[in-house]
């Protein structure tokens, strides 16, 4: 039993379930007890020091370790990272998916990299629970233009603008749509000097972390590259998008008059990226995700229980 008052045991329990069992960052857990992020940081470590928390070794047979371990071996990726599947709500599971890839990229980003932000849901909670215990000088890039949709998870300048703040790193924007009218209006924005700058960034990129879209969109879904193109991208086999780059469901990458109109990092620039992290949740995406981990785009794969299960039956069928 630690050595510790009452109270201050009390307080470092709390704050312990608050972050580990409650997937609350660790601004979150500051804003809602009125201290300081830093301090929270303090007491986390307090905690571990005091054993009041504990590392697991996972056994590689429990279900979870062994869908990820799965996952890598048949889609050669570097790592899967798997949250349990028996939330009540599905925005409860991607809160838990953003949460793990939260504490992964804290630890990833280092100081000196280019860390490509891309657009969805899940990407946007994900930015709202960064809380890297110390500041990082990282270059932080969209990944794609502006989709002109109203939800914020859509804003892709504004997401860029908050993960340098959460890191204290440097935001580049990109002030240009992320689908055109056409050829010669993409030709001539990419001759414009702001967006040929966050493509040098493009080209020096170290992390980046996207979601996986989903052909044809479910229910509530915000088609962001626009309605005019789903009807031909289905007609051509995509199952699903990366970065706005359909993909059919064996993995490849097709060109379509979509690739002729967009604005955003390219398929070549994203393949050389060491780490590129993609973030999914929910069983209606078992075959797009299955599709964009064929593409080889993918070196991390953040996701829920249920979408790894489904995934892995699709590959069996």
């Amino acid at each position: 039993m630690p050595d510790l008052p009452s109270d201050q045991l009390a307080t470092l329990v709390q704050i312990a379930n608050m972050y580990y069992k409650d997937n609350l960052s660790q601004q979150e857990i500051a804003n809602q007890l009125g201290v300081s992020r830093s301090l929270i940081a303090t007491y986390l470590q307090r905690a571990r020091d005091q054993q009041l928390v504990r590392i697991e070794i996972i056994d590689p047979r429990d279900d979870s370790a062994h869908l990820a371990l799965e996952l890598c071996r048949k889609f050669a990726i570097e790592k899967a990272l798997l949250v349990p599947y028996g939330h009540k709500s599905d925005e409860l599971t991607r809160r838990a998916v953003a949460a793990e890839a939260a504490k992964l990229i804290e630890a990833r980003v280092k100081d000196g990299d280019v860390f490509g932000i891309g657009w969805g849901r899940t990407t946007s909670r994900m930015v709202d629970l960064l809380a890297p215990t110390r500041a990082v000088s990282v270059d932080v890039v969209p990944l794609l233009g502006e989709s002109g949709q109203e939800s914020n998870y859509s804003q892709m300048n504004h997401m860029v603008l908050r993960t340098a703040e959460h890191f204290g790193g440097k935001p580049h924007f990109l002030l240009a749509p992320m689908v055109v009218g056409s050829r010669e209006l993409r030709d001539m924005l990419w001759r414009d000097m702001v967006v040929r700058e966050v493509a040098r960034q493009w080209d020096r990129m170290t992390v980046a972390c996207f979601g996986i879209g989903v052909l044809p969109p479910t229910p509530g879904m915000i088609v962001y590259i626009g309605d005019a193109y789903t009807p031909m991208l289905i007609s051509k086999g995509a199952v699903g998008d990366v970065c706005v780059h359909p993909f059919n469901e064996p993995g490849d990458i097709l060109e379509t008059p979509l690739t002729d109109c967009m604005i955003g990092v390219g398929v070549d620039q994203l393949r050389q990226t060491p780490c590129r992290i993609a973030l999914a949740s929910g069983i209606e995406k078992a075959n797009a995700v299955a599709g964009a981990l064929r593409t080889g785009l993918i070196t991390h794969l953040v996701a829920d229980t249920q979408l790894a299960v489904a995934v892995l039956r699709s590959t069996d069928l």
